[in-house]
């Protein structure tokens, strides 16, 4: 991803793709690289022509030559110690010095030096056998330092205890193993000694090859050759015991191929590439802060925050592209310039460079709000937190800025406030016509209880006199008079049901709506059985949906479905066999809807829209008789719950009541915007 920072790699990886790289570079390194093979392939065939001249000189040379390797080695890495990261080097170098002493010691006591006298052709073997063993036994024990703290100074005093030891039990106590005895004896010990030796060194490359992510791989494969050829050199010195001279001329090279090998691991590396060696560090750490700038960088071009950074004088070093779009001026334009003299508006820059003084002066971690003027005048509102870089001299070398640009959130926080205050406004508004509509409600209700209760009286004394009138003085009147009568008593008889029907429209319109899950099947069920019992003769089908169920007050919707079914009931009693269906309308996510279906006698389609006006009649009183406001009713009980309620009119297949209710929590008991919706029925020919 862009901007990332770099997945860590190990160190060996860096350290060897940085000495890759530089030798790259350098035309002559591979043409140096097979001058040096060369010249060590000239001098291994010299020592090989010199043993075919002298055997002894060989040796010698061949002796000379360890123990130069094994100096140089030690030299290499005592003196490396201090930045030395890998403890295997370092502690194959303390212990070639002493391999080296031993190797020295093992050269002087060739027969024909004289350095030691009367101690006979064994020394040599035994001083052979000493060296090999402690370097063989040094390799095994190199791995185990990987990974620990190693103390320099105990290993070099541990190795000086073992030299001594093993020299004092040669050259004074004379009990090392191999003087024991002479001629074949001694033969087939030493054979079995190179031979454990072997084993050793097998069990050494194995050790290391087990640790080989710790190691440079190039440096690895000449290590894992060094052992693999000191292997080769114990098995041919093994044979050269009981064998030729030519096995031990083999022996002998094998072993200086392998200090080559540790050589190229180590001395050279030391002293051909010591800047590798001891500068790597200061490379790698140089190319992790490259990185962490480029990083810092990357960081600074993509951020969508204005970044700004000012020098110790308070001049602009550095200016991001987000702030170069927030004040449209590029960091050409600006950079060298004092900071409070480009960006802030006239009233803050006293503040703006009082805050850069307080910073320097060691006030870190600043937070405040200021004005800035962009480029083509327009005043932006930032939002800044600010720091300081300390130097090296512990003095405030940079100051660092982040700004947000808050003018959209402090016009949209002016907006709401506005909008705040005009919505303020219309609910105190709301409030006051809610408030006059209650009184008009309630004034309302007592001037409807007050008409009904006023009507009944004098109802009631009219229809008494007319009972008397009828029973005393029937006798005295004509026909037309006795009409008269009845028809005076029928209408009173009528007023008093539109009284009573209005009063109790009025209180159904007042009452308070309870809420709960209501089975609707079960209450049309109830209704359609009691109207069957009015009239047992008539031929009328009821379909009713099962499960039908809905949030409501049970009392107000049984009335709802008393007045629907009631009024398919009424209105297809002139058919011969009637048919009425209760059923639910598919579900939304907020309302559950339903319908009362009839095949009544015909209605005309235009007439649909004064079916929910109270006391409305489309039919004569003759041919359907009843109080009137049953479907207003039903209207008022359904938008008290929050629903609604149309009709649909067809002259040949009747007519089909639909209302909807809303689910729990997303109606109330207030009237829906739209008041009596006369307007949404519907009627189709």
């Amino acid at each position: 991803m862009p901007g990332a920072p770099p997945e860590a790699e190990p160190r060996w990886a860096q350290s060897k793709r940085a000495i890759s790289t530089d030798k790259m570079s350098e035309p002559s390194g591979r043409f140096g690289t097979y001058v040096h093979f060369f010249i060590w392939a000239l001098a291994l065939v010299g020592l090989y022509l010199t043993s075919r001249y002298s055997l002894p000189l060989f040796h010698s040379i061949a002796g000379l030559f360890s123990v130069v390797i094994a100096g140089g080695v030690f030299a290499v890495a005592w003196n490396s110690r201090g930045f030395q990261e890998n403890n295997y080097l370092l502690f194959l170098g303390i212990a070639y010095l002493f391999v080296g002493a031993f190797n020295l010691l093992h050269t002087l006591a060739y027969g024909g030096m004289g350095v030691f006298p009367g101690f006979g052709a064994n020394l040599p073997v035994q001083l052979g056998f000493a060296a090999r063993g402690l370097e063989s036994v040094s390799l095994c024990l190199a791995p185990l330092c990987l990974g620990r703290r190693l103390k320099p100074y105990a290993v070099f005093v541990g190795y000086s205890l073992t030299f001594a030891l093993i020299t004092l039990m040669i050259f004074v106590w004379q009990i090392f193993p191999l003087s024991v005895a002479a001629g074949p004896g001694l033969a087939a010990l030493q054979q079995t000694a190179d031979c454990l030796t072997s084993v050793i060194l097998l069990g050494a490359l194995a050790l290391l090859w087990r640790r080989r992510e710790e190691f440079d791989p190039e440096v690895l494969r000449r290590l894992l050759a060094a052992i693999a050829l000191a292997v080769g050199s114990e098995l041919a010195l093994s044979a050269f015991t009981g064998a030729s001279d030519q096995a031990g001329v083999v022996g002998h090279l094998l072993k200086i191929c392998s200090l080559f090998l540790i050589y190229q691991a180590l001395i050279e590396t030391g002293i051909r590439r010591p800047y590798y060696l001891l500068f790597r560090n200061l490379k790698l750490g140089e190319a992790m802060v490259r990185k962490e700038r480029d990083f810092a960088d990357s960081l600074m071009e993509t951020a969508q925050v204005m970044v700004v950074v000012l020098d110790r004088q308070g001049r602009i070093v550095r200016l991001n592209p987000a702030g170069e779009r927030l004040t449209g001026y590029t960091l050409a334009q600006v950079k060298g310039r004092l900071f409070w003299k480009v960006f802030p508006a006239p009233e803050a820059v006293d503040a703006t460079a009082e805050a850069f003084y307080h910073l320097t002066a060691g006030d870190f971690h600043q937070a405040y709000e200021s004005d800035w003027v962009a480029k083509d005048g327009a005043r932006r509102l930032i939002a800044w937190s600010t720091t300081a870089h300390v130097g090296e001299d512990g003095a405030v070398s940079h100051v660092i800025g982040t700004g947000i640009d808050l003018t959209e959130r402090q016009d949209a926080e002016i907006r709401l406030q506005r909008l705040h205050a005009e919505l303020e406004r219309q609910v105190q508004g709301v409030k006051a016509r809610t408030r006059e509509l209650e009184v008009i409600k309630g004034e309302l209700a007592s001037f409807t209880d007050a008409v009904s209760h006023g009507l009944r009286s004098p109802l009631r004394w009219i229809s008494g006199f007319c009972g008397a009138l009828e029973n005393t003085a029937a006798d005295r009147l004509d026909f037309k008079g006795r009409r008269y009568l009845r028809r005076l008593r029928r209408a009173i008889r009528q007023t008093g049901e539109r009284t009573e029907a209005l009063l109790h429209h009025s209180r159904l319109a007042r009452a308070e709506v309870k809420q709960q899950e209501i089975d609707l099947s079960d209450q049309a069920h109830a209704i359609a059985a009691a109207l069957k019992r009015t009239a047992p003769g008539r031929r009328v089908e009821f379909i009713i949906g099962t499960g039908l169920c809905a949030e409501g007050d049970p009392a107000m919707l049984r009335e709802v479905l008393s007045n629907l079914l009631g009024n398919a009931w009424k209105f297809t009693e002139q058919v011969p066999r009637g048919k009425i269906e209760f059923e639910a309308l598919p579900a939304t996510d907020e309302t559950r809807g339903f319908l009362v279906r009839d095949n009544r006698a015909g209605l005309a389609p235009n007439g649909g829209h004064r079916l929910f006006r109270a006391f409305h009649r489309l039919h004569t009183l003759r041919d359907f008789p009843g109080p009137g406001p049953g479907l207003a009713t039903v209207q008022r009980l359904i938008q008290h719950h929050g629903g609604r309620v149309w009709a649909e009119i067809d002259l040949r297949q009747g007519a089909t009541f639909y209302f909807t209710l809303p689910k729990r929590g997303q109606g109330s008991a207030a009237e829906p915007s739209g008041g009596d919706q006369p307007d949404s029925l519907t009627g189709s020919p």
